[in-house]
């Protein structure tokens, strides 16, 4: 039943059948304030705002973004300039798919639709107990298409095999999307949030967006809400390896078609339309390329690798290099002199070694 949902959600006709399919979920949402302040350099007016409904993805933090900060003085003041300039939220909404669209004015509800299931890669559980969660995100779209179109960090290119920027371990990098964000539903689980849950069979509460001491969400969809919780009390329960617990009277649980989700535009909204390349929170380090990467307008930092990450190679020294301060999204390379194709530094024998000759623009020590 549910394949035929799914086949059947992709056209709004069906021929022969007498009219229109009714979506699978219908949300009201309203944004509400002023886009002015918030416009970025050079935008005078808006094209047309949109509301687009994005499932969200599975990423953790990386740890160089949450782990105390390198005690080693030679590195610390740069360590902590790399982090305020890269790492995104640790605790942000992330991207995954784009599912529905609508066009709408400020403070008026507008109406969205969804004709699609979750696909499986974007629920979280197996097929007894899983679920999604999902984000309203207003925007303007800029160039037109209908459609809110995702971003992706703007890395420096690495040496050896696929040398290249982009968002793997090398590939062609792509331009940022013009499309300018204004606001989500769901920004960061440190502040109120107002979410898509879609659930199948029962409900285990998980390290995905978690919404520990609120109650489940009810199976099919529904509109769920929490309070938010302190990146420190976040960290700290990552660390103890539990659930950083929400205020119960900040929880809410409702149908679609019984609330309208409302939430003001903000600053710092951008990143809810980042991807993020790994969903396992590692960090891929990559080979230097002979000639020096361009800087401009990066912050860099040498730093330690963290120890589960260094094995064998406790000594070894990594480069990390921020985005650009104009990208539209945050995101790390990380360099070292030794290490792996699969992004790795102590798989027995390494791709590459430059530790006794590093290329001449190495900045870091060695040791």
């Amino acid at each position: 039943m549910r394949w035929a949902l799914v086949a059947l959600a992709g056209c709004s006709h069906l021929d022969g059948l007498g009219g229109d399919i009714p979506p699978l979920a219908a949300f009201t949402v309203e944004a509400t304030g002023d886009v002015a302040p918030l416009r970025p350099p050079g935008v005078t007016s808006e094209v047309g705002l949109h509301i687009a409904f994005v499932w969200g993805d599975q990423w953790l933090t990386e740890p160089f973004c949450i782990l105390p900060p390198d005690t080693d003085p030679r590195f610390t003041t740069q360590a902590a300039a790399v982090i305020a300039a890269g790492c995104r939220d640790a605790f942000g909404f992330v991207p995954a798919v784009v599912a529905a669209d609508t066009t709408i004015t400020l403070g008026q509800p507008a109406e969205i639709d969804l004709f699609s299931l979750p696909s499986a890669d974007l629920m979280v559980g197996d097929v007894t107990a899983r679920v999604a969660y999902g984000s309203f995100v207003v925007y303007d779209d800029r160039d037109r298409d209908g459609n809110l179109d995702l971003a992706s960090p703007h890395r420096t290119p690495n040496g050896g095999p696929g040398r290249g920027g982009g968002m793997g371990m090398g590939g062609n990098d792509t331009p940022d999307s013009v499309d300018v964000v204004y606001g989500a539903s769901f920004v960061t689980m440190t502040a109120p949030d107002q979410r898509v849950a879609y659930r199948e069979g029962a409900f285990l509460q998980t390290a995905f967006y978690p919404r520990s001491g609120c109650s489940d969400p009810p199976p099919a969809f529904s509109i769920a809400s929490a309070g938010g919780f302190t990146a420190a009390s976040g960290i700290a329960a990552a660390f103890a390896g539990t659930l950083p617990p929400e205020d119960p009277a900040s929880c809410g649980e409702s149908a679609p078609d019984a609330t309208t989700v409302s939430f003001a535009v903000e600053s710092g909204a951008q990143e809810t339309s980042c991807v993020e390349r790994t969903s396992d929170s590692s960090i891929r380090y990559r080979q230097p390329p002979d000639d020096a990467p361009d800087f401009t307008n990066r912050t860099t930092a040498c730093a330690h690798l963290p120890s589960f990450d260094a094995g064998s190679q406790s000594g070894l020294i990594q480069l990390v290099v921020s985005g650009r301060t104009t990208d539209r999204c945050m995101g790390l390379t990380h360099y070292t002199l030794l290490g792996c194709d699969d992004g790795t530094v102590d798989c027995g024998v390494p791709d590459w070694d430059y530790t006794a000759t590093p290329p001449s623009w190495w900045p870091c020590p060695t040791q």
